[in-house]
């Protein structure tokens, strides 16, 4: 059966503008037409989906994500109390709720072998709904390090190599490494590096022979520096943290300007803080010596001065963690567009286009053209215009299956 999907707006992810009464006809899972509504013509073989007033758009891809985590306010202590078994069952309710919320690709980047392994494993064959699902493995950090509760502890250069061998044996996608201490986990040092730049152009050195991408956790502004040194593929967080305790951040331009112009990704995270801040009641009464709330106005105009010097920004959510939900994505483009300035069409590009070169698979989607996998979206509302309307996903289409419609699951 072929699908043909209509609807007011298409935005196909590329940055183009909009255009306005575009249908996208799928057969056997791909793209096979685009066109405006009156050239493609209905017939019995075909099923269509019209959307009036809607948005067809690619579907989004959720660059960060912690499957195996609860999201409540108790997700460090969840951790350490639930059984492999709840974990399991958690990230296989995480997978599809992401999914439904219009998440079409989803990377992981950090979650116990076991579960990421057989999460992936399961998608792939049809066991149970979720994206098409990259992953992380155990994140590499120090002994007693950021996440070490689920990660792989490595403390000198020789196990640090080791572990990423690891995860390339167990047949991961990526390798996630601590440049920096966290906020997630007690007596870690947000504000101080865990490992040396030796150690960080060893491990890109390494991943390059072994053919994967290598992403770097990095809050304060000396692994920030260390990890675009290195030439790690992508930078997460990349918060600016000072390590003086008199100051918040410790924003260099011209560390942003050597990210941007080696190319590398930076993943922001831009939600989660905001997101914890309107869900958390307690989160006020935290002290801004671990820099968690720090000045907000400061950390988003750091990051349009990073974009504006042409660094590239793609859409993690950091899901899984506190107050951060699996089906919150569409929280991320919304606030590069009220907070950075951003317009929706950029915002929707970093999310698609953007994130799909990141991963290294543009090639197969992250925009709606011909030949592309059939990963589509469509959204009440015009998103060239509002993009609070990726907030009212009305159906999901992944490799050319419906798993949502009318904004009623199919899966």
């Amino acid at each position: 059966m072929k699908l043909l999907l209509k609807s007011e707006t298409l935005v196909d992810g590329t940055g183009s503008a909009a255009k306005q009464n575009y249908s996208v006809l799928i057969e056997n899972g791909k793209i096979t037409a685009i066109s405006d509504s009156d050239s493609i013509e209905s017939s019995t073989d075909i099923k269509v989906i019209d959307v009036p007033g809607g948005t067809i758009l690619p579907g989004f891809i959720e660059m960060h994500s912690h499957i195996h985590c609860s999201s409540k306010s108790t997700a460090f202590e969840d951790l350490a109390n639930d059984s492999d078994e709840t974990l399991l069952i958690r990230a296989t309710q995480a997978v599809r709720t992401a999914l439904l919320s219009g998440v079409t690709t989803m990377r992981d980047l950090g979650s116990q072998n076991n579960i990421a392994l057989s999460i992936r494993n399961a998608i792939s064959n049809n066991i149970i709904p979720g994206p098409h699902l990259l992953i992380a493995g155990t994140p590499i950090t120090t002994t007693g390090g950021h996440c070490h509760m689920f990660g792989t502890e490595a403390d000198t250069l020789d196990q640090v190599i080791t572990a990423l061998r690891s995860q390339v044996k167990l047949g991961m996608d990526w390798i996630k490494i601590m440049a920096t201490g966290g906020r997630f986990t007690p007596r870690t040092n947000p504000l101080m590096p865990q490992y040396s730049l030796k150690i960080l152009q060893t491990v890109v050195e390494e991943a390059g022979r072994l053919g994967i991408p290598v992403a770097a956790h990095c809050h304060a502004t000396s692994g920030i520096k260390s990890s675009a040194e290195s030439g790690i593929n992508n930078l997460i967080h990349a918060t600016w943290l000072s390590h003086d305790p008199d100051k918040v951040y410790q924003y260099e331009p011209r560390i942003a300007d050597m990210i941007a112009e080696k190319g590398l990704y930076v993943d922001p995270t831009i939600a989660t803080i905001s997101l914890r801040q309107e869900r958390d009641p307690n989160l006020s009464e935290l002290s801004n010596d671990t820099n968690l709330l720090g000045d907000r106005d400061t950390f988003y105009e750091n990051l349009r001065d990073m974009w504006d010097r042409g660094v590239k920004l793609v859409t993690g959510l950091d899901s899984g963690m506190n107050y951060v939900g699996f089906g919150d994505y569409a929280w991320v483009p919304t606030f590069m567009v009220e907070k950075l300035g951003l317009s929706p069409i950029q915002a929707i590009q970093s999310g698609t286009s953007t994130s799909a070169n990141c991963l290294g698979i543009s090639k197969t989607t992250g925009t709606l053209q011909l030949g592309k996998r059939a990963d589509i979206v469509i959204v009440k509302g015009n998103a060239s215009k509002s993009i609070q309307s990726l907030h009212n996903v009305d159906t999901v289409i992944k490799a050319g299956e419906i798993v949502k419609q009318s904004a009623i699951p199919k899966v």
